[in-house]
């Protein structure tokens, strides 16, 4: 029974052999269901399936396995999440579709029944997606026939056997699609002819199905090599660096730890808000700042992230924009947030490009676990590539008065923002957990950057995110770029001492339960 396993399934184990995969994820908010829910749902799993040939039962769910399917249910408590999937033949895809619906319907019954303050979200992804090797399969939230039917319903199907269209594919199966519970012989045979010619099976999987793995030189815990500490170099392409996969053994089992580290989502990992003020009203342009937004939109579009941008906001803007980010319950499907953060800046603060400063307290207490309740529990990154030269705004007064008058509309309304921003950011002891910061320099520091080629800090980050991302976690991938920035502007300040100043960056870390963020980059996995 699952209560008294203690053993977990460290992969998906259903075999890839069969082409078609069907599956459910459900997400429940509201008041979420306890431990013992997850565990009963899997006894009634298998109480309702009793003549599968083949049954697995672990900690984290159950796996039947018949001649003509597989099907697996995997929960995980910490991240209220539970997934369904059913894999099977082309010609048994009608029986895999009733399989999955009654799985579901059964699901969505016993916890409204048992537990109704929870709200239950079903995702259904897309099984053509992973069928041609599309790594970011299309979701459709809350399908029609996810819903149970009432008394005397019978199952919800469409009737439409018409091919429909997915991304470039214009001419997909409708059974790939949505439920269909019957094909004629002529519709299997279309379904078996697209899938011999699209079917692209997972990279990792040999003729026995079973996982196979193989080392390379980069996969290997090693050291960081001292030779890959010269990024000063602004003449590379960083959009055209290769990212290196998550293939070591050891690394993927922890992705369902969650002692150890923080729950990451598959497909996606989760989403990334860029903000690069560029142009501002005072004081000209950023120069250099839209290659560090190219450089982390490129790494984190590989890395499995949905990439937000946002461009020249002012103080106002700023703050609205990251609270209406908090708002999007998109995020409750995502296991992470990151935040970068390109501007001007001064001790504590950043600049909108009206000059007026936004206080970082004021953008942390946006992002806690109150104000951000889909991130709750979750990791939330922020990365701030700003100069922190001055204590306060005396430094943005001064350039104000030096391009108009004292009594200019600019500098008073500079004054009454910095009354409010100091009102508001006047509470105590909110909530910080769950956040790694990681700053470009020190306090009363200034911040390198390249007007062709971007800033040192997200040039070396962007490089080591792609050769050390694989197996190492985040925190120690920012100590290692804490070091390499340290190191190369030092040189640089040794070349011509007029011009560099030594950079150090600075890691805020209060992640809770001593756990880790590992990327997984190019590791897909449901759990």
């Amino acid at each position: 029974m699952p209560y008294f396993s203690q053993e977990y399934f460290t992969d998906l184990t259903a075999s890839r052999r069969q082409p078609v995969k069907l599956s459910v994820d459900m997400l429940f908010g509201g008041l979420t269901p306890p431990q013992y829910v997850y565990h009963q749902i899997s006894v009634k799993l298998l109480n309702d399936l009793q003549d599968c040939s083949e049954k697995a039962v672990r900690k984290n769910g159950v796996e039947l396995r018949d001649e003509a399917y597989t099907l697996q249910l995997l929960h995980d408590y910490k991240s209220r999440k539970l997934s369904i999937s059913v894999t099977s033949a082309c010609r048994q895809i009608g029986n895999a579709w009733k399989m999955l619906t009654t799985s579901v319907h059964s699901t969505v019954k016993y916890v409204n029944s048992t537990w109704r303050a929870s709200k239950i979200t079903c995702i259904n992804l897309c099984a053509h997606c992973p069928l041609v090797g599309e790594k970011r399969p299309k979701r459709f939230i809350n399908p029609p026939w996810c819903r149970p039917p009432e008394d005397g319903e019978s199952l919800p199907m469409t009737s439409d056997s018409s091919p429909g269209r997915c991304g470039t594919y214009r001419e997909v199966p409708a059974c790939l699609l949505h439920p269909t519970f019957q094909l004629s012989g002529d519709e299997l045979q279309k379904l078996s002819d697209f899938v011999k010619t699209n079917y692209k099976p997972p990279d990792n999987i040999g003729h026995s199905g079973a996982a196979t793995h193989t080392v390379g030189t980069d996969d290997v815990l090693s050291d960081v090599s001292d030779e890959e500490e010269d990024t000063s170099s602004t003449s590379e392409d960083l959009t055209k660096l290769t990212l290196v996969p998550t293939t070591n053994q050891s690394i993927k089992s922890l992705f369902i730890n969650t002692s150890k580290i923080y729950k990451m989502t598959s497909p996606f990992r989760g989403r990334a808000l860029i903000i690069n003020n560029n142009k501002y009203r005072i004081g000209g342009e950023r120069l250099g700042s839209s290659y560090d937004v190219d450089n982390t939109f490129a790494l984190f579009r590989k890395m499995g992230f949905e990439v937000v941008k946002q461009k020249d906001l002012t103080a106002e803007g700023i703050l609205q924009c990251i609270q209406s980010e908090t708002r999007d319950e998109i995020h409750n499907t995502y296991g992470m947030f990151f935040l970068f953060l390109f501007a001007h800046g001064a001790n504590g603060m950043i600049h909108g490009v009206d000059s007026q400063p936004v206080y970082l307290t004021q953008i942390y207490s946006l992002i806690n676990s109150t104000n951000f309740p889909n991130m709750a529990g979750k990791p939330k990154v922020v990365v701030i590539q700003a100069c922190r030269v001055g204590n306060s705004v005396s430094q943005t007064e001064q350039n104000i008065q030096q391009s108009t008058n004292s009594s200019s509309p600019e500098l008073s309304a500079l004054r009454t923002h910095q009354q409010e921003a100091e009102t508001s950011t006047g509470q105590r002891n909110f909530d910080v957990d769950d956040l790694l910061i990681f700053h470009s320099c020190f306090e009363n520091s200034a911040s390198m950057k390249f007007d062709y080629g971007g800033s040192l800090l997200i040039r070396t980050l962007v490089r080591t995110l792609h050769r050390h991302g694989c197996h190492r976690d985040l925190a120690d991938l920012f100590d290692i770029v804490k070091h390499r920035v340290r190191k190369i502007s030092g040189k640089l300040k040794e070349r011509t001492p007029t011009v560099y100043v030594t950079q150090t960056p600075v890691v805020t870390n209060t992640l809770t339960g001593r756990r880790k963020i590992y990327l997984f980059p190019l590791f897909h996995r449901e759990w």
